[in-house]
């Protein structure tokens, strides 16, 4: 007779799985119908991805995102990564609906296609708003799914953007300009985009863009927050940058498919890099070479599992701790105790902490001091916190 816990935990995992299965199938079909194959082109977030790791951009050109069930056994990592990596379609249509219900004179997925140096380039446009009253406006969004909003954009969105904005700029009253899907409307066979201006919003731009203010901008989002960054303007020196990047990459790309799919050789990302624990070929990658201790893999377990209920019930004492902040205040005792069982609880108002704005306390001292002395005297004041050791902990996928 079959038990029936553990009926319920394979039903449970079955639905998952069938979950991330279908958004495995879903990613690759919206990837093949909004850029196609990404094989035959660089692309502007490749250059930027090259930037950070030139192995991992060519890993991703050769193998795609690499995840597939038969690669996975991890299940709850798989889905978790699906999750995190589908979010950013997810946000991109919900905001391209704010944008319809709008009327706005919006393009989406704008495709650039030129070459360099006989490198085939593309660039994928999010969104792309175009206006000819008063001087000819031309806005370029590129949004972005984070797991917390950055202070300062990353070095990768920020080379894309140029990219795409130096791109526009560059080939503007070359045919390159199109939206991928629709018929003769494919980057080099397609329209100029003064050409793409009036046909899809019946709008006249100039025949140069010296005469167009154009801007690109970033919106990152989160599932709680937002932040723009910019503006970006077309600049030569970026978007030379990225051309050579992209021409780079796929040399290195086209020598990697002579060896046979080989990754040897090139360079990874170097330093901390948050994002190397969800890249798909760091099994073998010479950034982690060390020694196998298969032993210590229970307690990697354990502090794994240790620390996600560390966060769980970081979040259960928060609640609970404000739920008994407002029993106190709708209790009105004065700041009196309240007596509860084997505990009594009070609320009491604490004064704020202090903190020294270093920045404002130089500008305070080079006013009446001058900058050299006042950098004197703040670097005799500062001191380094001792030395400590640091455990960092990264997740191995293994491919098949």
């Amino acid at each position: 007779m079959n038990d029936p816990a553990q009926v319920q935990v394979d039903r449970s995992h079955g639905l998952m799985a069938l979950l991330a299965k279908g958004l495995i199938e879903s990613s690759v079909q919206r990837t093949a119908s909004s850029l196609g194959d990404r094989r035959r082109y660089i692309g502007m977030s490749d250059i930027g991805r090259a930037l950070e790791c030139p192995r991992a951009a060519v890993g991703r050109k050769l193998f795609g995102n690499g995840d597939a069930l038969t690669h996975r056994h991890d299940l709850p990592s798989l889905l978790g990564n699906q999750l995190l990596l589908q979010r950013g379609h997810w946000f991109e249509a919900g905001i391209a609906q704010v944008f319809r219900q709008q009327h706005l004179p919006v393009i989406e997925q704008l495709e650039v296609a030129t070459s360099h140096h006989g490198v085939p380039i593309r660039a994928h446009l999010d969104f792309v708003f175009a206006s000819a009253v008063g001087r000819p406006t031309v806005r370029i969004l590129e949004l972005k799914s984070c797991e917390n909003i950055p202070s300062t954009l990353y070095s990768s969105y920020e080379t894309q953007v140029y990219g795409q904005v130096g791109l526009l700029d560059a080939v503007w009253d070359q045919p390159a300009f199109g939206v991928h899907g629709e018929t003769d409307r494919q980057g080099g066979s397609g329209l100029t985009f003064p050409q793409i201006c009036r046909e899809k919003f019946g709008v006249e731009m100039p025949a140069h863009p010296s005469e167009v203010d154009i801007e690109a901008w970033v919106l990152c989002l989160s599932m709680s927050d937002a932040k723009a960054f910019g503006p970006y303007l077309p600049d030569d020196t970026m978007l030379s940058l990225c051309l050579n990047k992209a021409k780079e990459l796929w040399l290195k790309f086209d020598a990697s498919k002579v060896s046979g799919g080989g990754l040897d050789g090139l360079e990874t990302a170097q330093g901390f890099h948050p994002l190397c624990s969800w890249c798909e070929f760091n099994a073998d990658c010479p950034k982690f070479d060390g020694l196998e201790q298969p032993q210590w893999s229970d307690t990697l377990d354990l502090l794994k599992d240790l620390k996600a209920r560390q966060g769980e019930l970081e979040v259960e004492i928060s609640e609970i701790e404000e739920g008994l902040r407002s029993a106190y205040a709708l209790c009105d005792v004065g700041g009196s105790w309240i007596d509860a069982g084997h505990h009594r609880f009070r609320v009491s108002a604490q004064n704020g902490r202090r903190t020294l704005n270093k920045e404002q306390l130089r500008l305070e001292l080079m006013a009446v001091l001058g900058e050299e002395k006042a950098d004197e005297i703040i670097a005799r004041c500062e001191s380094e916190g001792k030395p400590f050791d640091r455990l960092t902990v990264s997740r191995i996928n293994k491919r098949s």
